[in-house]
């Protein structure tokens, strides 16, 4: 079975903050607003939180490998989105679980009316605990990602690449290039707006 349709038994966590930019430095106004872990874990990831609260830019995913755990953040307006998991979880399917979880969260909750009264807690938003559990447990039905079958000439064999549908569909021209990391050496598959790729390179990589 594809790992996105099984994606809770790779999830180490998803945690959405409140993030403002005067306070990235002393982190006095930025706080935990919900977060989900799976049942059995107890592991806390208050250093990767900060570090991303840190580097957070405006409606930007940014992706972080750590080896044993790859973490997506973005920021959209004063909330930030962070998600952790395992290694084999390609960063387009984290990317598209994020905004559908940013779409739920500001359709059940009246985000902007909540944080203005300064002193609520964070307890007002236990109930979306269930509305997480549904959306990992039915990722695989939701249609947020598409899977392409791409070739690799180091390989020689024929990888499948997970896009999300609005990397896709929001373009604003087509082929649209994605870059494939895998085994240390990239490829950069060109996409079209019926999800087939259209050429496949080798690229160098830098960082």
């Amino acid at each position: 079975m594809p790992i996105y349709k099984k994606i809770g038994e790779f999830l180490e966590f998803i945690n959405i903050s409140k993030i403002t930019g005067e306070s990235r430095e002393n982190n006095g106004d930025n706080f935990t607003l919900f977060e989900w872990k799976p049942p059995s874990s107890y592991r806390r990831f208050d250093l990767d939180l900060n570090i991303v609260k840190e580097n957070a830019r405006s409606d930007i995913f940014f992706h972080k490998d750590k080896g044993n755990m790859k973490i997506v953040y973005i920021q959209k307006n004063n909330l930030l989105y962070t998600v952790g998991a395992s290694p084999q979880v390609q960063f387009q399917l984290l990317e598209a679980l994020l905004e559908h979880v940013d779409f739920k969260f500001n359709e059940t909750f009246d985000i902007e009316v909540i944080l203005s009264y300064g002193n609520f807690s964070p307890n007002i938003f236990n109930g979306f605990k269930e509305i997480i559990s549904d959306i990992i447990k039915n990722f695989g039905e939701l249609d947020l990602v598409k899977r392409i079958q791409v070739e690799c000439r180091v390989c020689k064999t024929v990888l499948p690449l997970f896009v999300k549908r609005s990397f896709i569909d929001n373009a604003e021209s087509y082929p649209v290039p994605i870059v494939y990391k895998h085994k240390g050496h990239a490829i950069l598959c060109f996409i079209d707006q019926n999800y087939q790729h259209r050429g496949v390179e080798l690229v160098n990589i830098t960082g």
